[in-house]
């Protein structure tokens, strides 16, 4: 269903997949390089999600803003959300994982996904200073965020957290097919777990 909400005096467009009660917000890559809510890889995960009785939230972010103005967009897309379901994870893909990591720590989140996560764009760092259970994705052949930026920051993240190392790079196409499905399934099953646990 495409939806669109109100975010620093812009209408942004979204895509909400799915009508649940519990739900997460998709951040995409960096809008300048082509991302955005339809993003093969996001639209991948946030199918899968609806397909098992999760909302997916994904957004176009509205004028760049360095990161910064993504931030409150999110932040915008995540109220958005919220009042609709009763709990709510976020998934940031590259540039919207460093996004996402901002509103993390803005936010009271049962889940939180970083897929190829960047220590910084521009001027914006990368905060896992929240305490969530986190699920870090990442390619160890990933030359844009590099494997050895992504242990440091997961060696820092805070909270319960795991991650899946795969044999691909920063744009999943190393046997793209079965790396997307697996990561699809790896996010559904930890977002399944953290919504199970918060409704316990």
């Amino acid at each position: 269903m495409q939806i669109g909400f109100r975010s620093g005096g812009e209408k942004l467009s979204a895509t909400l997949y799915g009508d649940s009660s519990v739900g997460v917000v998709l951040c995409p890559p960096h809008p300048l390089y082509g991302g955005s809510r339809n993003d093969t890889r996001i639209v991948k995960i946030a199918r899968e999600l609806a397909s098992h009785n999760i909302s997916a939230l994904c957004l176009d972010y509205g004028s760049y803003g360095q990161g910064i103005r993504e931030v409150q967009n999110v932040l915008d897309a995540v109220l958005f959300l919220q009042k609709k379901v009763c709990s709510l994870g976020l998934l940031g893909y590259s540039f919207g994982a460093v996004v996402a990591s901002n509103v993390g720590v803005r936010t009271n989140l049962h889940g939180f996904v970083a897929m190829s996560i960047l220590r910084k764009v521009n001027g914006l760092e990368a905060n896992l200073d929240f305490d969530c259970p986190k699920l870090f994705i990442h390619g160890r052949h990933d030359s844009v965020a590099t494997y050895s930026d992504f242990k440091s920051l997961y060696a820092d993240a805070s909270g319960r957290k795991k991650k899946l190392v795969l044999e691909t790079d920063h744009f999943y196409m190393d046997n793209y097919p079965t790396i997307i499905d697996l990561v699809s399934r790896s996010v559904l099953q930890f977002f399944q777990d953290v919504f199970s646990n918060s409704s316990a």
